[in-house]
C-alpha cells in the first residue's frame, strides 16, 4: 500500500532505512539522513575515489554519461521504474503520485516531464553565472549536492547537470515533494547509471549545512528565508550556487496582448521562477489590468483548463497563502480577479492592483498564478528589474536612462 511506503536513503550505493522520518502527502513517509551520517558518508566516499585522483569521482566517461541520462529520462517519462520503497511505479503511477503528494493534474506532470528531457537535448538558458551554470561539458568531478525544491520537477535538471559533468552527485530532495527525484533515481539506477556515485539523502533543514560543508560543489535552491539563513551562517562557499527566487517582472510600454499575459502569470500552475509576479505599467495600469485579470478568471480550475492547467492545495496550505495576500492587500491594493482566491481546493489566478512600487505585495513570489500590476515611470521600473532574476520580453534591458528594448 503506497500510504504505508518508506522511502529511504541511497547511500554507499546501498539503500537503508533511517529511524528519523516525515510523512509524505499522499505517499507514506520518508527517511531523513543525520548529520552524523551526512559528514561520515562524505568521507568514505572521498577515501574511496581517491585513487582516481583528488576529488573525483570514477565513472563513465562524457559520452557515454550523456547517453545515460538520455536513456534515464525516457525512462523517467515513459517506462516502469522500480523506485525504492513504492515499487515498480509506471507513468500512470507517478501522475497519480504527483496529484496526490503535490496537486498536479497528469497534464502538467507530462509538460513538465517534456520539458526535462529538453535539457539533454538543447540546455535552456539560465541566469545563474555559478560554478554549475548550463550543462557544462567540463570534468568537474568531486561531489555536487543539489537541493531541490518542492514547487517544481523541472529542477531536476539540476541533477543531470551534475552528473553529466562528471561529479558524484548527493540529491537532497523536498520533503514535501521527494517523490520526482526517487524517480529519477530508480530510472538512472535501472540504465546502469554507477550507484556509488549517486545519493539520495532527505534531511531536517538544519542538516542542510552539514551537506553543504561535506560537498565540493553546491547547487541549492530556496526562497528569500534560506537565501537569508546562508548569509547569516556565512555559508555559501565560493562552489555554491543559489537559485533562489525569480521574481520575474513585466514592463510594460506598449500594452501587450491580455492573453500573452496572463499566460506569463498562469502558465505551469505558477510555480516556475519565470512565472511573472510583477507588471510595470509606463502608461498607467487600465484597461490592460481588467482585461488580464478577466482571461484569469476564465481559466478553468475543475476540469482542469487544457492549456493553462492549475494545481490543487490541501485546505490548510491554500488557506495560509490567501490569507497571507490579504492581510497584506491594504492599504493601497485591490484584487482585479473577481473570483475567490480560494476555490474549491485550488487557489485561483490572482491579479492584484496597487497604487505604490513600494507596496508589501510587489515583489512577492508565491508558488500559485498571482501577480502585481502596478503604474510606474521609467525610474521605478528600472528598481523592479533591478530586483528580478527575469525580466520579460527577455529583450528588454535597463540602462541608466530608463527601460529600452
Amino acid at each position: 500500500m503506497i500510504g504505508q511506503a518508506v522511502l529511504p536513503l541511497l547511500r554507499g550505493g546501498r539503500w537503508y532505512r533511517s529511524m528519523d522520518t516525515v510523512p509524505v502527502p499522499g505517499a507514506g513517509s520518508l527517511c531523513l539522513a543525520p548529520e552524523i551520517i551526512v559528514r561520515d558518508d562524505a568521507a568514505r566516499l572521498r577515501a574511496r575515489t581517491a585513487q582516481d585522483g583528488p576529488g573525483r569521482a570514477a565513472g563513465p566517461d562524457r559520452d557515454r554519461r550523456l547517453d545515460l541520462l538520455r536513456e534515464a529520462v525516457d525512462l523517467f517519462r515513459f517506462g516502469r521504474v522500480p523506485v525504492e520503497g513504492l515499487g515498480v511505479q509506471d507513468p500512470g503511477d507517478f501522475a497519480a503520485s504527483m496529484g496526490a503528494a503535490a496537486g498536479l493534474p497528469p497534464a502538467l506532470v507530462q509538460r513538465w516531464s517534456d520539458l526535462l528531457a529538453a535539457q539533454l537535448e538543447e540546455p535552456a538558458p539560465h541566469e545563474h553565472d555559478g560554478p554549475s551554470a548550463g550543462l557544462a561539458p567540463e570534468e568537474r568531478g568531486g561531489l555536487t549536492l543539489v537541493s531541490l525544491p518542492a514547487n517544481t520537477f523541472t529542477c531536476l535538471e539540476a541533477v543531470l547537470e551534475a552528473a553529466l559533468s562528471g561529479a558524484a552527485v548527493w540529491v537532497r530532495p523536498s520533503r514535501r515533494e521527494p517523490l520526482s527525484s526517487a524517480r529519477l533515481i530508480g530510472a538512472l539506477l535501472s540504465v546502469g547509471w554507477p550507484a556509488e556515485t549517486l545519493g539520495y539523502y532527505p534531511t531536517a533543514p538544519r542538516t542542510l549545512h552539514a551537506l553543504i560543508q561535506s560537498s565540493d560543489h553546491q547547487i541549492v535552491y530556496g526562497g528569500d528565508d534560506l537565501a537569508a539563513e546562508l548569509s547569516r551562517r556565512a555559508a555559501g562557499p565560493p562552489a555554491l550556487e543559489f537559485r533562489g527566487p525569480g521574481r520575474a517582472c513585466v514592463i510594460v510600454d506598449e500594452p501587450p496582448d491580455p492573453e500573452w499575459l496572463a499566460e506569463r502569470i498562469a502558465q505551469d500552475a505558477g510555480r516556475f521562477c519565470t512565472s511573472a509576479c510583477v507588471v510595470a505599467c509606463l502608461r498607467g495600469t487600465e484597461p490592460l489590468g481588467r482585461r488580464v485579470a478577466e482571461v484569469l478568471d476564465g481559466i478553468s480550475l475543475d476540469p482542469p483548463d487544457p492549456r493553462r492547467p492549475q494545481a490543487s492545495w490541501p485546505e490548510p496550505d491554500a488557506a495560509r497563502l490567501a490569507a497571507f495576500v490579504m492581510d497584506r492587500l491594504e492599504p493601497g491594493g485591490r484584487l482585479l480577479t473577481r473570483r475567490p482566491l480560494l476555490s474549491a481546493g485550488f487557489l485561483a489566478p490572482t491579479l492584484v492592483e496597487v497604487d505604490d512600487p513600494g507596496h508589501p505585495l510587489v515583489g512577492v513570489e508565491l508558488p500559485f498564478p498571482f501577480a502585481v500590476i502596478v503604474a510606474t515611470d521609467r525610474v521605478g521600473a528600472r528598481g523592479l528589474a533591478a530586483r528580478s532574476r527575469f525580466v520579460h520580453p527577455p529583450r528588454f534591458t535597463i540602462s541608466p536612462e530608463g527601460v529600452s528594448s
